[in-house]
């Protein structure tokens, strides 16, 4: 499940130019290649009891803590980040400001770093990615607008509008259970713990970095209709009330034709 786009604007600020900056550093990083040595974190560096092991004692443990946010080993990896900002940092920028959100970010990424610390079985692997800090601003999101539908494309082929609560549990479940299951290979090259750090710091900062005049736990009134290109109220929506008969049947004919249709026109690409 991949998502893509949300309907949520924004009410307190013109632009997340934060959110943005953060963005392009990131691509920068990736473009010009910046060397992992020196900027990656290596959880066995960080030692929650019995000291710091780095030899650059707490100051290098810190500056990796921050500088492997910023990291990123494929495209995919880079671009499925890119996309989660997109979705979820802006909202999470005008909830509490721009400088704010900055650090908001700083701290939930250093609060993924430390929980793959406390609790990764392969602390000798370096942790680079965005993932922590993003799984913060989803934990945040969670908080703020459990009801604001997103888009999200099942089975990376079906387009379906579900509410952003629903996505951010499935997510953080998955997380959860991967991290605890005894099968996961220790190589997958996932820092499970580090997504889970970040989410729940997110979802205890929110509470003080917000503004006074933001409130948790929207109301679903608090969301346009419609909106994706014009082409929202044409998609299967999990966040609308389905009790009747008429309102399933239509719910199931429009999502059984947009599989049709984009299930055809991914054959047709890959011919």
């Amino acid at each position: 499940m991949l998502v893509v786009a949300d309907n949520n604007p924004t009410r307190h600020i013109r632009f997340a130019y934060v959110n943005w900056a953060l963005m392009i550093a990131m691509v920068l990083a990736f473009i010009l290649r910046v060397p992992w040595d020196g900027l990656a974190f290596t959880p066995a560096d960080l030692r929650l009891i019995g000291g710091v092991k780095a030899p650059g004692g707490v100051p290098e443990i810190l500056f990796t803590m921050v500088s492997y946010i910023f990291l990123h080993a494929t495209p995919i990896h880079l671009g499925g980040n890119l996309l989660a900002m997109w979705v979820f940092g802006d909202n999470i920028e005008d909830s509490m400001g721009h400088w704010r959100y900055a650090l908001f970010f700083i701290l939930c990424g250093m609060a993924g770093a430390g929980a793959e610390a406390l609790f990764t079985t392969s602390p000798e692997i370096p942790v680079i990615g965005a993932s922590g800090a993003i799984a913060g601003l989803m934990g945040a999101y969670l908080l703020l607008h459990p009801r604001a539908r997103v888009l999200v494309l099942v089975a990376f082929r079906v387009p379906v509008l579900v509410p952003a609560g629903v996505v951010v549990a499935l997510t953080v479940g998955l997380d959860l259970s991967s991290a605890l299951s005894p099968l996961m290979p220790e190589d997958i090259g996932i820092a499970f713990w580090a997504h889970i750090g970040g989410f729940s710091a997110g979802a205890l900062l929110i509470a003080v970095f917000r503004a006074r005049d933001v409130p948790l736990f929207q109301p679903a009134t608090a969301y346009p209709d419609g909106g994706f290109l014009g082409v929202g109220r044409f998609l299967p929506d999990l966040g609308r009330d389905r009790g009747t008969p008429g309102s399933r049947v239509q719910f199931w004919v429009k999502a059984a034709f947009f599989f049709l249709i984009v299930t055809i026109a991914a054959e047709w690409l890959l011919m």
